[in-house]
């Protein structure tokens, strides 16, 4: 099969590809690894999922006896071990070489049959030799995303690179151009920058880099939130700007990324995304724990002397509790409570943020209270009849607009947003500029 007819039949969810030769292989050093030969497919379900199946000819280090009971060890709760997992590489009735990894076989015996019929889910599966030296990649999303009010392509130039983005019926591609080679997992931080800039969890489902061509699985994601991009789209600054967020952020997480994994603060973003597709509440507690994430990955520092200073203090307390003999048994507690004393809170970050123009009071304010009402429940904030619901949306909004601005602080940004803080959501500036410091100010 060509490259384009896989795509095409991929995007279609119709993909099956025929094996004249399948190798199943345990992820286990020695000659102990349990392996499965001989021909098969792989296909893609309704569901948009991989699976494989081996019609097995050749067998080692296992039969039924020694499958069913590697079956019975398994223990509820226990996460696989390496040994666990299989990689599968095969060749294709074209000719064609794949392979898969991290692959979690089923067996089926049959009383007639000697050998069993091996089947399981993949992840992934690739085709094609990798080279290290890629200066093109091409990434095929299959989701139906308003992509910032684009027709049809757009094209710009990010950290020295050419950025193709075009957008057809039923997803969209990023082709990306560079004079030298592309950074490791850089597909990786072009789906973070990307999950940034449209507030949704998209991810590429195929990736082309030279000859080599990886298909993606369909991910378990939510199919609707709620949490409205950095720059709304309805907005007329959404062309002209998002871009150039999209840049600022790509340069960010391919400069503090050191793994081949998201950076924290795209994990902190995805966790408001997914939280927004569910209740009010479940919204709230989700966005409050991100900005509370984000909020900790800003610098601040106490000065010798004021650390010393709540040392004394907390020496001073443990002395007082230990110098009662009454008072003795709760010292260990009272240690432990005192403890936090010298570490720096989320909501001091974000206080010192606003000193700066960082962050709005108002909406650190609107932090504090529903995350409090969250995590920290009384009888009286569960109370739903009493309920503001128009105050609550409203504060949503204002933790909405604060988890950017902590964002656009961390990566540097400076240009325009949406203040979705402020009814009717009117574009502004940041760094902020004559912002109130006083909560008193909150829209009524």
């Amino acid at each position: 099969m060509r490259m384009k007819s896989i795509i095409a039949a991929f995007r279609q969810r119709r993909l099956e590809i025929d094996f004249i030769e399948m190798l199943l292989v345990q992820n286990r050093s020695g000659n102990g690894a349990v392996s499965y030969s001989g021909k098969g497919f792989i296909r893609q379900t309704d569901k948009d999922s991989l699976i494989f199946k081996i019609y097995v000819d050749k067998a080692h280090n296992t039969d039924f006896v020694i499958d069913f009971n590697s079956i019975i060890k398994l223990k509820s709760g226990e996460i696989y071990d390496e040994e666990s997992f299989y990689t599968l590489t095969g060749v294709a009735s074209d000719g064609s070489k794949w392979c898969a990894e991290r692959i979690l076989p089923n067996c089926t015996w049959l009383a007639e049959y000697q050998n069993p019929v091996v089947h399981g889910d993949l992840h992934s599966c690739m085709c094609g030799d990798w080279s290290t030296d890629q200066k093109v990649l091409v990434l095929h999303f299959f989701d139906e995303v308003d992509l910032l009010g684009l027709t049809d392509d757009v094209r710009f130039i990010a950290d020295c690179r050419e950025f193709h983005i075009h957008k057809d019926e039923g997803g969209f591609f990023i082709c990306v151009k560079s004079d030298t080679s592309l950074p490791a997992h850089f597909e990786v931080r072009i789906e973070e920058a990307l999950r940034f800039l449209l507030a949704r969890s998209v991810a590429p489902r195929v990736f082309v880099q030279g000859d080599r061509l990886k298909l993606m699985a369909a991910a378990s994601r939510s199919r609707r939130t709620a949490l409205e991009p950095p720059i709304a789209r309805n907005s007329h600054v959404v062309i002209s700007q998002s871009w150039d967020l999209f840049r600022q952020y790509l340069s960010y997480v391919i400069n503090e990324t050191k793994s081949q994994y998201w950076n924290p603060v795209t994990g902190h973003i995805h966790n408001a995304i997914e939280a927004s597709a569910n209740s009010l509440d479940a919204w709230a507690i989700g966005i409050g724990v991100a900005v509370e994430g984000l909020a900790m990955m800003l610098s601040m520092e106490r000065d010798e002397q004021e650390n010393e200073n709540i040392k004394t203090l907390q020496r001073f307390i443990i002395d007082q509790v230990n110098g009662h003999e009454e008072h003795r048994v709760f010292a260990a507690r009272i240690r432990g409570l005192i403890g936090s004393l010298t570490s720096i809170r989320a909501i001091d970050r974000m206080n010192k943020l606003a000193e700066k123009g960082g962050a709005d009071r108002v909406h650190v304010a609107a932090w504090k209270k529903l995350r409090n009402r969250g995590v920290h429940p009384t009888a009286e904030s569960q109370e739903v009849g009493s309920l503001d619901y128009q105050r609550f949306i409203d504060d949503l909004h204002r933790l909405n607009v604060l988890l950017y601005h902590i964002v656009f602080h961390i990566i540097g940004y400076r240009g325009p947003y949406t203040d979705y803080g402020t009814r009717n959501f009117p574009i502004k500036d940041y760094p902020l500029m004559g912002v109130s410091n006083s909560v008193k100010s909150e829209q009524p």
